[in-house]
């Protein structure tokens, strides 16, 4: 064999060599890389894929929920075991990607076990920062959890937007306030024939599809494509709003009274006026507008006037508005809208402390 030749069969030697180092490296770098966050992404598109080619396997009502497992994407091909992924034959993994039907939109959320690793919720995270029994903080309260006193870590961000959460309900959603709410709208303008006026009346149901002026601009900003993405909407699912009246007298703090009265089915709604008695620590907040109220209560670090869902019981024409206390105004008067709205229960935590400067982040 000449010089020559003896050259090139070094280069395809070489060439050869070089090659399969470069595919021990990829493979080296992968399976090191290999995190169960990556995998969770990996559980996520697997299950996107596999409803976007069977759609008749979604779930199909609002609320409703479906699950593929991750022993079913391994048996299905769709991903290696992950002591393979891993490179770890010791390993043992657990999980699903669960699908639910927000009002018609999709939500997928992984939950992973992992050797160490497990998934952690939203929620889960919130009740282990601030879970109290005295104090301020984060309270049980039925099957469910409530945030009272000067709260100050219970922000979190979402659509580029800040939210406080006000509780986390007896189903797991959670149950956020935007903190910095709508530029002053007007509760109702209608003619009134009680007052012979157009000062508003403070129904929110007037008749069957006939609503408060409030209702409309609640369901106008959820429609607003300007503000939310339909993955955003994805993340937010229907609630039932109390709209009882209230006496200025009331003592009720259980929502006994607003609660007499009920839509369902709604996305985004104002707070009702026993939602804020109740995150008062103060024992003399004991009336709709007890001065004791505005005491050790977050609600009154956000700014501004803004409305609620309870109208007065005793004028056809007035509402109340959060403003400190509970105030009733005329119906035809300009307040702030921060719409409240229950975050589906299936989200993953992901970062912060819920603070201002660092709300929480989910995905």
């Amino acid at each position: 064999m000449d010089q020559k030749m003896m050259k090139i069969l070094g280069a395809i030697i070489a060439g050869f060599v070089v090659f399969i180092l470069i595919l021990f490296l990829i493979s080296s770098c992968s399976k090191t890389n290999y995190t169960p966050e990556k995998l969770e992404e990996r559980m996520v598109k697997i299950a996107k894929d596999y409803y976007a080619n069977h759609e008749g396997e979604l779930p199909s009502q609002d609320k409703d929920t479906r699950s593929y497992a991750l022993k079913q994407m391994v048996s299905d091909g769709k991903i290696d075991e992950p002591s393979k992924l891993f490179d770890n034959e010791s390993i043992k993994c657990d999980g699903m990607v669960t699908v639910k039907n927000n009002n018609g939109f999709y939500v997928y959320t992984p939950s992973l076990s992992c050797g160490d690793y497990k998934t952690t919720s939203l929620r889960d995270k919130i009740i282990e920062n601030s879970l109290t029994e005295s104090g301020v903080g984060l309270y049980e309260f039925g099957n469910g959890y409530l945030f009272k006193g000067d709260v100050k870590n219970n922000y979190v961000s979402f659509a580029n937007k800040t939210f406080r959460i006000i509780k986390i309900n007896d189903d797991g959603t959670i149950r956020l306030l935007d903190n910095d709410g709508l530029s002053e709208v007007v509760w109702d303008s209608k003619y009134n024939a009680a007052t012979e006026r157009t000062d508003g009346i403070n129904d929110y149901v007037v008749a069957p599809d006939l609503y408060a002026n409030i209702k409309t601009v609640n369901d106008n900003y959820y429609n607003n494509n300007n503000v939310w993405t339909d993955e955003d909407r994805s993340y937010i699912t229907t609630q039932t709003i109390c709209i009882g009246k209230r006496s200025i007298n009331d003592t009720s703090k259980d929502g006994s009274t607003e609660c007499s009265l009920t839509l369902e089915n709604q996305l985004f709604g104002p707070i009702a006026v026993y939602e804020y008695l109740q995150a008062s620590l103060d024992t003399d907040c004991n009336s709709t507008n007890a001065a004791s109220c505005v005491n050790y209560n977050w609600y009154t670090s956000i700014k501004g006037s803004f409305w609620t869902s309870t109208a007065s019981d005793q004028k056809s024409n007035y509402v109340y508005a959060i403003s400190n206390l509970p105030k009733s105004l005329q119906c035809n008067s300009f307040s702030k809208l921060n719409v409240a709205f229950n975050l589906t229960e299936n989200v993953t935590y992901v970062s912060g402390d819920g603070t201002v400067s660092n709300p929480y982040v989910f995905k």
